[in-house]
């Protein structure tokens, strides 16, 4: 059998992914739709089957888009959207100047501040929010109605956040609020600008699936998915790439493609690119009430997801689930030294794996851990991802799913 990962191939898939051109695969200039086209066109090369006319599965759900200028201005200082703040991703639109209302920890737990604080004008005011999440209050019930925005301020900013973490919404909250880098504002502002339009549309997806017809089994699929969406932009220039999360993914199983196209496996092999996946894992939900095939015709499911280290091993979610596989996949990891470790978790519904084991599909969700320093953020660029482990996580992989394969 003719080994031989791509690493090359798969560094050129993540760059391709991540480019600016694909938006951050995300809702605003067609992102998603593009990665979608591009991991098409890579099966298309490759000689993958399709289930039906073409490798789409098509699949709606609402999701809340800042295609518009986001703009956030303390005073005089203009902010940098994404790199020093960012807005809650379910953030109603807010435009204007606003007046503030300074909260910190000693107004909360002081008796004549708080009740200061309580007398304040809220009405064209926005909270600004000062208390790290380790602070001890005595009174953190107060703390609580402010951030539930009991007060009815025009939004709620929280301050000197350690890390700026952004995500997908589906409907709409309350209130806006804004979140802001630790260090960014050196003085409290008396006056806050903000400039805030999102929008809210009904987004036509599709999971991209195609499949290697086994070559003694064909009714019988190994499975390999990884999401390929990420949060796209925040405003017309705040882009958050997804190269860990999931473009590292992705360029996997699209290596391991290549190594299933010129080593005829004995199973079919099946690959599934969903959409969704951060706005509540809603492409493999739906695949699974909609399946292609039969879902017991499925041996194993691989899920894979943040692919882009490996130097402190892998962890496998769902291990204590199937504690036999477990095992084996442990031994090869041990006979080979592929990977420092091979680490067991229980079942989390955190990726695409999940609603397949809710259908009794044996379903794992392979993930590498290592020091990287950027997650949904516009940080996580092709550039920082090392895959210093790359070669030992696929050959681990693609063992393991050889070994579930009869030849």
């Amino acid at each position: 059998m003719l080994y031989g990962q791509d690493p090359e191939y798969a560094r050129r898939v993540l760059n391709d992914l991540c480019s600016e051109q694909m938006a951050g695969r995300g809702y605003v200039k067609d992102g998603a739709v593009k990665a979608a086209e591009y991991i098409a066109a890579e099966y298309k090369k490759s000689g993958l089957l399709a289930f039906g006319t073409d490798y789409y599965q098509s699949i709606g759900y609402p999701v809340i888009t800042f295609p518009n200028e986001v703009s956030m201005k303390a005073d005089e200082l203009e902010l940098i959207p994404g790199d020093e703040f960012i807005v809650g991703p379910g953030s109603p639109s807010l435009n204007g100047v606003f007046n503030t209302v300074y909260v910190d920890s000693g107004v909360i737990d002081n008796p004549v501040y708080f009740a200061a604080f309580q007398k304040s004008s809220f009405a064209m005011s926005v909270i600004l929010i000062d208390i790290p999440a380790t602070t001890q209050l005595k009174f953190p019930d107060r703390l609580q109605s402010i951030k539930k925005n009991q007060y009815k301020a025009r939004a709620l900013i929280f301050m000197n956040q350690p890390k700026l973490t952004w995500g997908v919404a589906t409907s709409w909250d309350p209130y806006p609020a804004l979140f802001v880098l630790k260090g960014v504002l050196k003085n409290i502002p008396q006056k806050i600008t903000l400039h805030i339009v999102p929008e809210i549309q009904s987004y036509n997806g599709n999971n991209v699936i195609g499949y290697l017809k086994g070559s003694k089994y064909p009714d019988s699929f190994v499975v390999f998915s990884a999401h390929y969406d990420h949060l796209g932009m925040m405003g017309p220039w705040a882009i958050f790439p997804g190269a860990n999360d999931n473009a590292s993914g992705v360029a996997m199983m699209l290596d391991l493609m290549h190594h299933f196209k010129r080593n005829p496996p004995a199973y079919s092999v099946c690959f599934m690119a969903f959409t969704g996946e951060e706005a509540g894992l809603f492409g493999s939900y739906y695949y699974t009430e909609h399946p292609l095939f039969s879902l017991s015709k499925i041996s194993v499911l691989i899920n894979l997801d943040l692919m882009g280290t490996g130097d402190k091993g892998m962890t496998v979610v769902n291990a204590t689930l199937f504690p036999g596989d477990f095992q084996d996949l442990q031994l090869i990891n041990f006979e080979n030294n592929y990977l420092p470790t091979v680490l067991s978790r229980g079942k989390a519904q955190n990726s695409d794996h999940y609603y397949f084991s809710e259908k009794g599909v044996k379903a794992f969700f392979f993930y590498l851990m290592g020091e990287y320093p950027a997650y949904h953020d516009v940080f996580d660029t092709a550039e920082i991802v090392t895959f210093s482990r790359y070669t030992g996580a696929f050959n681990l992989i693609r063992d393991y799913a050889a070994s579930r394969m009869k030849y």
